[in-house]
């Protein structure tokens, strides 16, 4: 793992540096240098090199570099969307006084999870955009909406599941070759309402009320109306009327 440090010097003094380098005078001037500790540094020195991730917490993360013995406390970047984790090895460059960052994640410790972190909004604008999973899609947030001016879901299986549901629509459409509805209680009010069945068959196991103030039943061939006790009342009028009328 190679590290680059660049020390920034002023102009004019390479000259006296060469000079005072002397045979007699290199350990004198080395060993400051080999004194100092390793990690640390000053504001002239730029560092872009590769590091191991240690740890981190919510804002800074310490990064390492065995082979030179150097451990820093850095921050990430706002164009590393990649969030490095233990064991990443990452590219880390800056210096004292602007600070280090990492900006770019190198490679992965533990492969098989790949988790983007960016602090707060975050927009992204395509003139199209897929989102493609070969296993699953997820997506989890405390409110979700969705607009288009069009939409279409395609799916084997489609399973909603909600506290309360509500869909408003100025026309719906619903077509199923098998539809059930399973409820305690089911309410409908509409202004008009038109079946057309081939077959219809309906069981109540405790009362059937209906109230209108006209009722009008017609059967084309067999109207029959049969029970244990049967009531017709007419408050003002019963009339039956037939070719033929049997009692009993």
């Amino acid at each position: 793992m190679g590290e680059t440090v660049m020390n920034h010097r002023q102009p004019g003094n390479g000259i006296q540096q060469q000079a005072a380098c002397g045979a007699d005078g290199d350990a004198g001037h080395l060993d400051p240098l080999l004194q100092k500790p390793a990690n640390s540094f000053n504001g002239d020195i730029h560092v872009h090199s590769a590091f191991l991730v240690d740890a981190h917490d919510s804002a800074h993360f310490t990064v390492s570099n065995r082979e030179h013995g150097r451990q820093y406390r850095v921050k990430r970047a706002a164009s590393c969307l990649l969030m490095p984790e233990p064991g990443d090895k990452v590219l880390v460059s800056g210096d004292a006084a602007g600070g280090l960052y990492i900006i770019a994640v190198l490679e992965q410790g533990a492969s098989g999870r790949t988790h983007l972190r960016v602090d707060g909004e975050l927009a992204v604008s395509a003139d199209r955009l897929s989102l493609t999973a070969h296993d699953r899609l997820a997506m989890a947030a405390d409110a979700f909406s969705l607009e288009a001016g069009s939409g279409a879901v395609d799916a084997a299986d489609w399973t909603i599941k909600s506290h309360r549901y509500t869909l408003t629509s100025v026309e719906l459409d619903v077509a199923a070759m098998t539809a059930r509805y399973t409820g305690d209680q089911r309410e409908s009010y509409y202004g008009s309402v038109t079946e057309t069945t081939g077959r219809s068959a309906r069981y109540v196991t405790g009362t059937d009320t209906v109230k209108a103030v006209n009722l009008d039943y017609a059967a084309d061939f067999i109207a029959r109306l049969s029970g244990n006790t049967t009531f017709i009342n007419g408050e003002a009028l019963v009339k039956a009327d037939g070719k033929q009328i049997l009692v009993g």
